[in-house]
């Protein structure tokens, strides 16, 4: 962003917005620059009201000599006066200013102060402020945040935005924690070092700090390999900060839990460190993600969670109904700040549930709400177009309600479908759900005949066999809390009518809509007809009058 705050200024631009968290590192970029453009760097806030920087002694001044002239505390009579008054080539910077540009109703809205002008955060007021000319040599900076609600001001501003640090920054903010804590750091490889560093990726300036020096005490003062469970749990904390919209689960299950899905699991395992450092080194860009679209209750939840599992990333839950909130703009903005998030505690698994619920109204017409679902999707769908942060998106989908569009290629790495499990596929969940559901009750899956159960539930999907042997296990429980039987399991499944039976037309749905646009995750054909299911006749209900 120096580069171009530097070109900003440069060219005199009236009004440039930084938005940022890291107050420190955005005054310290606006210095520099103020620095390498000799310009005078003026800064004001609520709290501390009007300071100039003094480049020699790189501290703030509130009573330096050229201050003099100041006419009160009141910003809007400081503004006019920079404006008009002020004799010297300066920036003007006004910070944490968010929460000045408000609109009635805007999340963002604060109680006004007593003595504060409400012309402060008024779009006339800077309007007015901007009427600066190149020959003038004077810009205002403004930085916070969050700018939202300025919209009605973007034909007079250029808008920048402070990325989070780099490996080379974090690399210094190590540096620096080690010595100040005077960690030993005797034996440490610069490999170590830098899967350390490559943990914090995505933290800012501070929160790195507060990370390396948790971390480091946890260690006996010690910085190596032995931290980085310490600073990815302090990672996780940050998602506490995202409004609910993301939350850190705790995988509790690995890809040998997952039955079948064989084509999907050579995928992954092709790409199991596609997100380490070695292979950015290698050239290998950062996979975008993948796409689980099919039948409901076949395993798609359990394979993004075995994902995780596999790669040994943290996986994030993306909530994506929680996204739309009622107040006008809140809905775009929970979006970039869900993704900003997303990317804070990257390199890690980003799982979208049912990503349906919100596609649904991504390529729809806006009659229905100002187009408010298209803008929101929009900026996710742009995000998983253009991201170059290691956040591997495994997004699922039950309902092909969606644009075809929103789902090709180039957005995910690859689509694939997920079809009702075939018998050589149900054998083997059987035989895992009972070892893993039944191991307390001495329940052994080469006690029961697998092959005949595999037979009798056919369109059963893996849920409802899991559901099967859960249900076998409180018969047993009844019955002298012994280990579970064949017998159990077959009564258990000849009186369960399996989901495929009642959503027949609805599956039938699916595999038209995945076939062509998808793998199938078991490697075959995706079907092209339902022979295999009974389609149920319309009832009463469902017939024209």
């Amino acid at each position: 962003m120096t580069d171009e705050l530097a070109l900003s200024l440069r060219a005199r631009n009236p009004i440039t917005t930084i938005e940022s968290f890291e107050w420190e590192r955005v005054q310290g970029c606006i210095a520099g620059v103020c620095r390498k453009e000799d310009l005078d760097y003026l800064k004001w806030n609520q709290e501390e009201g009007l300071q100039r920087y003094d480049m020699e002694r790189k501290a703030l001044d509130p009573n330096h000599e050229r201050l003099a002239e100041v006419p009160g505390d009141d910003l809007a009579n400081i503004v006019s006066w920079f404006r008009d008054e002020y004799e010297y080539p300066a920036v003007l910077h006004l910070e944490d200013y968010h929460h000045f540009f408000h609109q009635e109703g805007h999340e963002n809205a604060i109680e006004r102060p007593v003595g504060q002008h409400p012309q402060w955060g008024s779009m006339w007021f800077w309007r007015n402020a901007a009427r600066l000319k190149p020959r003038d040599d004077k810009c205002f900076i403004i930085s916070g945040p969050s700018f939202e609600s300025t919209s009605d001001l973007q034909k007079e501003v250029t808008s920048l935005r402070l990325d989070l640090p780099d490996v080379n920054d974090l690399g210094s903010v190590f540096d620096r924690q080690c010595r100040y804590h005077k960690f030993n750091q005797e034996g440490v490889e610069d490999f170590d070092r830098l899967r350390i560093l490559e943990a914090a990726r995505g933290m800012s300036v501070m929160e790195a700090s507060a990370a390396f020096s948790q971390a480091g005490f946890a260690n006996d003062n010690r910085l190596d390999t032995n931290s980085i469970p310490t600073i990815i749990a302090h990672k996780r904390s940050i998602l506490r900060n995202s409004g609910g919209l993301l939350e850190y689960s705790e995988p509790d299950v690995d890809m040998c839990d997952v039955g079948g899905l064989e084509n999907l699991k050579s995928w992954l395992g092709e790409r199991r460190d596609s997100l380490s450092p070695d292979a950015r080194d290698f050239g290998i860009e950062p996979p975008k993600g993948l796409l689980l679209m099919g039948v409901p209750g076949c395993g798609k939840s359990l394979a993004a969670k075995a994902i995780a599992s596999l790669w040994e990333y943290p996986l994030v839950r993306f909530d994506i109904s929680r996204v739309f909130g009622g107040i006008v703009g809140s809905s775009e903005g929970n979006m970039r700040r869900a993704l900003d998030v997303a990317e804070a505690v990257a390199p890690c698994i980003l799982w979208i549930d049912e990503i349906e619920k919100g596609m649904a109204g991504a390529g729809g017409s806006g009659n229905l709400d100002s187009g408010v679902t298209a803008r929101t999707m929009g900026i996710l769908l742009t995000w998983l177009q253009e991201k170059k942060t290691p956040v591997f998106v495994v997004a699922t989908m039950n309902k092909m309600t969606v644009p075809p569009e929103s789902i090709r290629k180039g957005r995910f790495d690859e689509i694939f479908f997920v079809d009702l499990p075939n018998q050589t596929v149900r054998r083997e969940i059987f035989k895992m759900k009972i070892d893993r559901l039944g191991s307390k009750s001495g329940s052994d899956s080469n006690d029961i005949d697998l092959d005949t159960l595999a037979s009798e539930t056919h369109l059963f999907s893996g849920a409802e066999i899991e559901q099967s042997v859960k249900d076998a296990l409180y018969r047993a429980f009844q019955d002298g809390r012994r280990p579970i039987c064949t017998e159990d399991l077959l009564l258990v499944v000849a009186r369960t009518s399996p989901l495929a039976i009642t959503l027949g037309t609805e599956i039938l749905e699916i595999r038209k809509f995945c076939r062509g646009r998808a793998q199938h995750a078991d490697g075959m054909e995706i079907s092209a007809d339902m022979k295999d299911i009974p389609v149920p006749e319309p009832s009463i209900f469902d017939k024209e009058e």
